[in-house]
């Protein structure tokens, strides 16, 4: 999990080259353009989507795992608390990773929490898990961009 924030992605020399690019190319994209839609900016490979959500209490959220896509949650408008785990799940709830790429579980260890504010942005690597929508307080509009990245995307550029 990193995170950090929009007006200093150049400063983040721990992520990839690769990824902060498609970052700067994603903000610049919503800057212009910030309406709740799917966009893509390499294919399948890479795309992001704007969604007016609502954030809940802890007991209402799950936590997820992706094993093709590397999540990039940006925060646009409100706050919004996120749980994560360096470590896998111990066993699996319910598996749509073949048609989604999404499973959930009840079964997180060692959770942690990061609240992001405005132009804030984490990411979450293939498999590690993560509860997105937590509220800080009470439920609260949120209004974000989720960049999906393909593993294989990040390893092919690499080779390049």
């Amino acid at each position: 999990m990193y995170r950090g924030n929009l007006c200093s992605l150049e400063s983040y020399r721990h992520i990839p080259y690769p990824l902060i690019e498609l970052i700067q190319v994603v903000k610049r994209k919503i800057q212009s353009n910030s309406n709740v839609g799917t966009y893509s900016v390499i294919g399948d490979d890479v795309f992001y989507f704007i969604v007016d959500d609502k954030t809940k209490h802890f007991s209402e959220t799950k936590s997820e795992i992706h094993q093709r896509y590397i999540d990039v949650q940006i925060v646009m408008e409100g706050e919004e608390m996120y749980g994560y785990s360096q470590s896998p799940f111990n066993s699996i709830d319910e598996d749509f990773i073949a048609d989604k790429d999404v499973a959930f579980s009840k079964d997180i260890v060692d959770e942690q929490f990061a609240t992001l504010y405005k132009d804030d942005f984490i990411i979450f690597n293939t498999e590690q898990p993560h509860r997105p929508l937590v509220a800080t307080s009470e439920p609260a509009s949120v209004k974000k961009a989720v960049i999906k990245v393909s593993k294989e995307y990040l390893i092919n550029d690499a080779e390049v």
